[in-house]
């Protein structure tokens, strides 16, 4: 017989809280509803500098050094396979690698692999492609599932592992935890009362078109200009260069850099906004593409409107016209017309945060994604080889 203390559930991911980040939230969302929902689950993940001084999950964490953690990880998977309910525990991996990678070379069974989309893109030596593709193959098609935010992503999973076995599960945002609040409270805290407020939350690189928005910003009026703000979060490589190119506009007073802001203290972020700005740009060649882009629901949820480019999986995040709007990459003019708008009738805004607030409660709760997602694993007869599993069945949606 099984002790009650036996855990079913095992995440496997090294981007993981305090780790900010798009799959450090994902990964957290899932290990969290699911363990609140009845089933045992705990995180394998790597150490960090910032102390977890209250872990929602039980927590095994590793030495963060390169390659030492995929070995420690790699050595807690084996010991943890020669135990009499490994058999019976389901190992979800955050990313393919190298934690799927790990998982794989450990023996790990059954294992569901999340796939995100910049990961799957060749890398950028050419010498290296051959083996990394042959790598990606074997990790993905001997999964017992794949698991991908868009249909974008799930065509290039299909792409680089043709025989794997990979369904769709667009991601999901806490509603609760973000809700809209108080805005005019919140731009008084963020120093930004009496502005329409433009916001990008993501890290700072090229492909993430913070130029676009720069540029939009530059084509309206000085009087238009005058009533806005642009707050950017986030840090990253390209940081200083848009800050130059701000300079250069002649827009840098009507910018913000907020840096790192904690996950705690997004929600915040977010209400303070009348707009939410993301109009990444495809560019394979910097193995970097948007799969989905889970800040869109966070903002949406918030009840703040987004903009986002047509690319990637983006489109799977956004419906145009109903709490949002898609311009094409690079389309800086477009965007310009829709700030003009913003400035000229905001109340027009508020109708359509309040719409992409009920889009998130219809669709992309964590309730309804891990219903969908139980749903994957018995599709896929994961739950029913956990003979005396305690996994609850999901019912409809």
């Amino acid at each position: 017989m099984r002790s009650h203390n036996q855990h079913e559930l095992l995440l496997f991911a090294f981007e993981y809280p305090p780790i900010s980040g798009g799959i450090a939230r994902l990964c957290a969302g899932i290990g969290e509803t699911l363990n609140r929902d009845g089933v045992n689950a705990r995180v394998l993940t790597q150490d960090c500098a910032v102390p977890v001084l209250d872990p929602s999950l039980p927590e095994i964490r590793v030495d963060p050094r390169r390659p030492i953690r995929e070995w420690r990880a790699f050595q807690w998977l084996r010991r943890e396979i020669r135990k009499p309910f490994q058999s019976r525990q389901i190992t979800i991996c955050g990313v393919w690698y190298p934690e799927g990678l790990v998982a794989h070379l450990a023996g790990v069974r059954p294992l569901v692999i999340l796939a995100h989309g910049a990961e799957l893109l060749p890398p950028v030596g050419q010498w290296r492609r051959p083996f990394w593709n042959a790598l990606q193959r074997l990790v993905l098609e001997n999964a017992n599932l794949v698991i991908a935010n868009s249909e974008y992503t799930h065509r290039l999973v299909s792409r680089v592992a043709p025989k794997a076995h990979v369904k769709t599960l667009p991601l999901a945002v806490d509603p609760v935890r973000f809700a809209p609040g108080n805005r005019e409270s919140a731009k008084m805290k963020l120093g930004v009362s009496g502005k329409r407020v433009l916001c990008t939350v993501s890290r700072i690189h090229h492909y993430k078109a913070h130029d676009t928005v720069l540029r939009a910003i530059a084509n309206l009026t000085p009087d238009e200009r005058e009533e806005l703000v642009y707050m950017v979060v986030g840090e990253g490589p390209h940081e200083q260069a848009l800050r130059q190119q701000a300079v250069e506009l002649g827009i840098e007073s009507h910018v913000r850099w907020l840096g790192f802001v904690s996950d705690e203290d997004l929600p915040e972020v977010y209400c303070a906004s009348d707009l939410f700005v993301l109009c990444t740009r495809d560019a394979p060649k910097e193995r970097a593409v948007e799969g989905f882009g889970l800040v869109f629901l966070e903002a949406q949820s918030c009840g703040i409107p987004v903009v986002g480019s047509r690319i990637g999986g983006i489109p799977e995040a956004i419906k145009d016209g109903g709490g949002g709007w898609l311009i094409e990459q690079d389309d800086c003019r477009k965007l310009t017309e829709i700030i003009r708008q913003l400035i000229d009738s905001p109340e027009l805004f508020c109708v359509a945060g309040t719409q992409a607030r009920q889009r998130v409660l219809r669709e992309n709760t964590w309730d309804l994604y891990i219903q969908r997602f139980l749903m994957l694993l018995q599709a896929t007869e994961i739950v029913h080889q956990q003979t005396q599993a305690r996994i609850p069945v999901a019912h409809g949606l």
